[in-house]
């Protein structure tokens, strides 16, 4: 009885490691349309390319921009609009905070920005958790900004 509880749990370890495996399947980058396919698969429905290495992602009335770089790094971009915020209050928010950037773009709008590198592989874990750490971040900068906003 022993020796075949034994073999039925190496059994299950053998047939859960391939998919496990595969989840977890590191790779150097990813197409666009893999990347769509990715975020949807994770529940997003509002995701499209706009152009070769570019993604929006909209969530609630937000439009977040994916970048697939040509080494397979990804870059995500969020910024707000309609607001007045100073250089020094990004200043704190980039002194005080970790996972992502802040700036004023050219037109002064905030800007959050993140990027994860694809050096060491990345997998479709990695793509997805890498863009629910990049919301949650969002949700804090917004925070942040509307309450220094001098408008």
């Amino acid at each position: 009885m022993k020796n075949l509880r034994s073999a039925l749990l190496i059994l299950a370890v053998v047939v859960m490691f391939p998919m496990n495996a595969l989840a977890n399947e590191l790779a150097r980058g990813y197409s666009d349309n893999e990347l769509i396919q990715i975020l949807t698969t994770d529940g997003y429905t509002a995701v499209s390319q706009i152009e070769d290495g570019m993604i929006r992602i909209k969530i609630d009335g937000r439009s977040y921009i994916l970048f697939n770089k040509p080494d397979g790094d990804l870059q995500l971009y969020y910024a707000i609009t309609g607001v007045d915020i100073s250089y020094v209050d990004v200043n704190e928010w980039n002194k005080t905070k970790r996972l992502s950037k802040a700036y004023l773009d050219n037109d002064n709008d905030p800007v959050l920005e993140a990027d994860l590198l694809a050096n060491g592989g990345i997998s479709h874990k990695h793509v997805t958790e890498f863009f629910d750490i990049f919301l949650l971040s969002v949700s804090s900068f917004r925070d942040f900004i509307l309450e220094n906003d001098a408008s």
